[in-house]
């Protein structure tokens, strides 16, 4: 019994080693191409830099999750990932969720801010910030790494740690942009990384937290 024990306390070592190595390499790839790989996308014609940027991160944010699932931690990655759990009540609050939070921006801006959506937004904004970062972007976070921590820790202390390393993941293009030292973005995207985990959670469902992921940042961006 005690053998078994210390086989299992090292395999979680080991796993959790292997995790850590994903994440920094991950991280270390991913602000790679926001700092010196974005100059020479954006260099190529509109519609050429948007598929091309596309597919950069399918293959940096996708692919690497997919093969960890599949061959290392021996799963189905559609399974382990939710994708197939409770699609309709995925779908439901999903949606549900993203009205609210409509109301809540519509509010802010005709309202608040006495203005209206700007719904004229770049080809890129729509492809790469609407469309696929909430499929990319839950895979590794919500997917993957708040799922793994969640094994060694409670839930919150999971949830935390992957809101900060979503945090993080945002660091390479905030400086690309020259926006890094706005402080309210750094609590602002911590919290809605909370969120999401919070979500992702009570609804057992990929499909909730992706829907809303993808329709808070077209609110945003319309806003």
């Amino acid at each position: 019994m005690e053998a078994r024990l210390k086989l299992n306390h090292n395999i979680k070592k080991n796993n959790m080693k292997i995790l850590i190595v994903y994440l920094l390499l991950f991280n270390t790839v991913w602000t790679f191409k926001e700092l010196w790989l974005m100059p020479y996308i954006n260099t190529f014609e509109v519609t050429t830099s948007v598929f091309l940027n596309a597919l950069i991160k399918i293959l940096i944010w996708i692919v690497p999750v997919w093969l960890y699932i599949k061959f290392y931690l021996d799963s189905n990655p559609i399974h382990y990932l939710k994708m197939n759990n409770n699609i309709k009540r995925g779908l439901f609050w999903g949606i549900s969720l993203s009205i609210l939070l409509f109301l809540y921006f519509a509010f802010q801006v005709y309202f608040l801010n006495e203005e209206s959506f700007n719904f004229k937004l770049s080809l890129n904004n729509y492809i790469n910030g609407v469309l696929l970062v909430g499929v990319t972007e839950e895979i590794v976070f919500r997917g993957l790494i708040l799922q793994e921590l969640s094994k060694r820790f409670t839930f919150w202390k999971a949830n935390t740690v992957t809101a900060l390393l979503f945090l993080v993941v945002h660091y390479g293009i905030w400086i690309y942009e020259g926006v890094f030292f706005d402080f309210y973005s750094h609590i602002y995207v911590f919290l809605v990384g909370l969120i999401f985990g919070l979500v992702f959670k009570k609804t057992g469902s990929f499909w909730s937290v992706v829907i809303l992921h993808s329709f808070h940042n077209l609110f945003v961006s319309i806003s």
